[in-house]
């Protein structure tokens, strides 16, 4: 079986990992999209939230799973028995830091390989926190997310008034 493990905080998902996960998902026998810490970041959404979101957002893919990890991205590969890394790039500036992480796991485990899904001109300016900015001023985001998750923001940035 191919695996595949497309991780990131997904702290939302946007239209942009989704087009990913659309590209890619056909690829292998399953792709996990894997909710993983990022120690740099802060959430704005809770893990759950998250998983919701993105269980909802791909529910129409019967061979990709959210999972949620807490590990190096190379362990959950291991731990799921996936071949493969999905990794998204919006342009030099993503690419060359992918490249850099690339390396790293491939340091870790040679025989997981990364892929590289390049972005469409569509959502090549969409990121996570470009939309965060753009939802906290009460911004339309339905263009960027999926409707669940601009469903989400609204109910967030009213909790917060």
């Amino acid at each position: 079986m191919k695996n595949a493990v497309y991780a990131g905080s997904f702290d939302p998902i946007t239209l942009g990992h989704i087009e990913v996960i659309e590209k890619t998902h056909n690829l292998f026998d399953h792709l996990y999209v894997v909710i993983a810490q990022n120690t740099q970041k802060k959430g704005l959404f809770t893990v759950t939230e998250r998983q919701q979101q993105i269980a909802t957002a791909v529910n129409q893919f019967e061979n990709v799973s959210v999972v949620v990890s807490d590990h190096l991205t190379v362990q959950t590969a291991q731990e799921l028995q996936a071949q493969y890394l999905v990794r998204g790039v919006r342009g030099t500036i993503d690419l060359e830091s992918e490249m850099a992480i690339a390396e790293l796991n491939s340091n870790l485990d040679s025989d997981i390989q990364t892929i590289f899904i390049p972005a469409s001109a569509k959502t090549r300016a969409v990121s996570s926190s470009m939309i965060k900015e753009i939802a906290s001023f009460g911004g339309d985001v339905t263009n960027f997310v999926p409707q669940n998750v601009a469903d989400d923001f609204k109910r967030k940035f009213e909790e917060q008034k």
